[in-house]
C-alpha cells in the first residue's frame, strides 16, 4: 500500500474489475512521467487505500460485479471524499453519463479505439481534474492558514501569559488547519531548552523533551538555526531517524524556522504537512508570517520581563543608596572625632618617642577608612540609573576637559562608537587613565582605540609608562593589592561585569600598560556621521 506521495506527480486510484485493463492503463499512464497509479479490482479495497493514502483522482470502470462505477461513487461521496471521479468504461448509454454526472462524477470517457489517443484523453482528463482539485484544495488550506493567523494574532496580543498564549497558537495551528504536528521549543540565553510548547505531538512528547533537554537538536532545528531568510523544508527520507518524532514524520514534509526579531533568536517553530504544500512559497511566506507574530511576541515580552527585573533591582540599589549614604554619614562624623584626636596623639608623640609607631598606625589605619568612603560614594552610584547609550568620544572629552592631569597627553580614535552600561563608565575610564599616571612613572601619552573583533568588540587604554610584570598581571585586579588600596582596578572589573564587559591587562613590561574593555556585540554600537577622533593635550594646571 503506497504511504509516500511523490512531488510533481499526480496519483490516482485506479478500479476496474479486469486485472488486464488495470495493467494497461497503469502503463499508459505512467509513461507521462506525470501520473503515480495505484489498482485494485475491489471497491471495498478502493475505499480503504482513499482511507489511508490522499490521492488526486479516482477513475473507475462501470460494469463491475460488486457494484457499479455509479454505486462506487455514490459511496465514496458518502464517505466525505470529493475528489475528482472519472468514468472509464465500454458502456456508452446515455443514461449512464447522466447518471454519473448526476451523483457527482467529474468526467466520463469511453473504452475502444485507438489506445494511444484514447490514454493520451485519458492522462489529459486525468491531469486537468487532478490539476484544478489541488487548486482548489490550496485555495482552501491557504485560507484556513491565513484564519489561523488571524487567530493567533489576536492570542497573542492578549492578556495571558506568554507560556498560555503559546500552547494555546500550537493549538490553533493543528485544529483542522492543514498541519498536524506542531512544536515551538524556546531557547535559553545559552542555547539550552527552555520550554517546549506542542499540539499533536501528546504521544511523544515526553521523549521528545527528554531528548532536546540532553542537548540533542533535531536535524530539521540545527538547519533553521543558521537558516533565517526562509523556512527549512526536511523531506521525510531526511528526517534523522534517532529523532523521537521520526515515525510521525514518515510520509509527511516538516516546514521548521527560526523565531528571531530585532537578532535575537529565541526558538524554533515546527510544523508537519503534505509534501504538496511544504515547497509552495504561497505556504512558506504564510508560515514565515506566522513565526514573526511568534517571535515579537516572545521579544515583546522578554523586554517587559527584563524591564521588571530592572525595576525591582533598581528599586532596591535606592534603597540600599540610602542606607549607604547613612551610613557614610555616620562613618564620617566618627572619623572626624578619630582625625582630631591624631592630631593631639602626634603632639604628644613628639614628646615620647616610643608611641611614635603606634600613633602613624592608627593615621594609616585613618587614611585607608577615609579611602574607602571616597570610593564607595563613588560606585554605589552604579546601577541606581538604569543603563544607556554613551558615546565613547564625548565621554573621553569630558574627562579630559573636567580633571587635571598635566602635560598627559590624550589621544583617542573610537570613532562614532557607542557602549551600552552604567552613566558611571566615565569614572571607570577616568580610573584607568589615574591608575597610568600613579603606576606609570613616566607616562607620557595614554592612547584610547577601539577595534571589532568576531564576539564583540575591545575598548583599548594604554600607555607608554613602565608597564605591568606578568606575574602581576592579574593580581593588580584583587581588592588590595599594590601600595595603594587596590580598590580602583578591583571596582572596575566589578562594575563592567555588570553589563556583562570584562577587563584585562595585555601590555609588555617596561613597554607600556594595556588595558582591554571587553564588550559583548549588543553592548556596542557605530552610529553614521563624522569621526570624532583626535588629540587632546591639556597644560599643566596653574591653579
Amino acid at each position: 500500500m503506497r504511504t509516500f506521495r511523490e512531488p510533481g506527480h499526480t496519483h490516482i486510484l485506479h478500479l476496474d474489475d479486469e486485472p488486464i485493463i488495470l495493467e494497461i492503463t497503469r502503463m499508459y499512464l505512467e509513461k507521462t512521467g506525470k501520473i503515480s497509479v495505484d489498482t485494485t479490482t475491489s471497491p471495498q479495497e478502493a475505499i480503504k487505500k482513499l482511507s489511508s493514502f490522499r490521492y488526486d483522482a479516482v477513475v473507475s470502470d462501470y460494469e463491475m460485479p460488486v457494484m457499479d462505477g455509479i454505486e462506487f461513487l455514490k459511496e465514496i461521496r458518502d464517505c466525505g471524499y470529493d475528489l475528482p471521479f472519472i468514468l472509464f468504461t465500454g458502456r456508452g448509454r446515455e443514461e449512464v453519463v447522466i447518471r454519473a454526472f448526476n451523483n457527482g462524477a467529474t468526467f466520463y470517457l469511453q473504452k475502444g479505439g485507438d489506445p494511444g489517443s484514447q490514454f493520451a484523453e485519458l492522462a489529459k482528463k486525468v491531469l486537468h481534474a487532478a490539476g484544478q482539485y489541488r487548486t482548489k484544495q490550496k485555495i482552501h488550506h491557504l485560507y484556513q492558514i491565513f484564519q489561523a493567523l488571524r487567530e493567533v494574532s489576536g492570542t497573542l496580543h492578549g492578556d495571558e501569559e506568554i507560556e498560555r498564549k503559546l500552547q494555546n497558537v500550537c493549538r490553533i495551528i493543528s485544529s483542522g488547519r492543514g498541519y498536524q504536528n506542531v512544536r515551538v521549543v524556546i531557547f535559553n540565553r545559552d542555547g539550552g531548552v527552555r520550554s517546549v510548547y506542542h499540539a499533536g505531538l501528546e504521544n511523544r512528547i515526553d521523549d521528545l523533551i527528554t531528548y532536546l533537554k540532553a542537548g540533542n537538536r533535531t536535524s530539521c532545528t540545527r538547519r533553521a538555526i543558521v537558516q533565517s531568510l526562509e523556512p527549512v523544508i526536511c523531506e521525510p527520507n531526511q528526517t534523522c531517524i534517532d529523532c523521537p518524532l521520526y515515525p510521525d514524520h514518515q510520509g509527511q514534509y516538516a516546514l521548521t524556522m527560526r523565531l528571531e526579531h530585532a537578532g535575537e533568536v529565541y526558538g524554533v517553530l515546527s510544523v508537519t504537512l503534505s509534501g504538496d504544500y511544504a515547497s509552495d512559497p504561497d505556504e512558506q511566506a504564510m508560515f514565515s508570517e506566522l513565526c514573526s507574530e511568534i517571535a515579537y511576541a516572545i521579544h515583546h515580552y522578554a523586554l517587559e520581563e527584563e524591564q521588571t527585573a530592572m525595576e525591582a533591582l533598581m528599586g532596591t540599589s535606592r534603597k540600599l543608596h540610602i542606607i549607604n549614604s547613612i551610613t557614610r554619614h555616620d562613618i564620617r562624623n566618627q572619623l572626624t572625632i578619630q582625625m582630631n584626636s591624631y592630631e593631639l596623639l602626634l603632639e604628644c608623640a613628639e614628646a615620647t618617642p616610643e608611641i611614635r609607631p603606634y600613633v602613624a598606625a592608627i593615621g594609616s589605619s585613618i587614611n585607608s577608612i577615609h579611602e574607602h568612603l571616597v570610593f564607595s560614594d563613588v560606585y554605589q552610584k552604579i546601577g541606581i540609573q538604569r543603563p544607556r547609550w554613551l558615546s565613547v568620544g564625548a565621554i573621553i572629552e569630558g574627562i579630559t576637559c573636567s580633571h587635571e592631569f598635566g602635560d598627559l597627553a590624550i589621544l583617542h580614535s573610537t570613532g562614532m562608537v557607542e557602549v551600552y552600561t552604567d552613566v558611571m563608565f566615565g569614572k571607570i575610564i577616568s580610573n584607568l587613565i589615574e591608575n597610568a599616571i600613579m603606576h606609570g612613572k613616566r607616562v607620557t601619552t595614554v592612547r584610547i582605540s577601539f577595534m571589532e573583533e568576531i564576539n564583540g568588540g575591545v575598548l583599548v587604554v594604554e600607555d607608554d609608562g613602565v608597564g605591568v610584570p606578568d606575574d602581576l598581571k592579574e593580581k593588580i585586579f584583587e581588592r588590595g593589592f599594590g601600595s595603594n588600596t587596590g580598590l580602583g582596578l578591583y571596582y572596575t572589573r566589578e562594575i563592567l561585569g555588570i553589563t556583562g564587559m570584562g577587563i584585562t591587562e595585555t601590555g609588555q613590561n617596561l613597554k607600556g600598560a594595556r588595558f582591554e574593555i571587553h564588550i559583548p556585540k549588543k553592548g556596542y554600537r557605530v552610529r553614521n556621521g563624522p569621526d570624532v577622533s583626535g588629540r587632546i593635550s591639556l597644560p599643566v594646571s596653574e591653579g
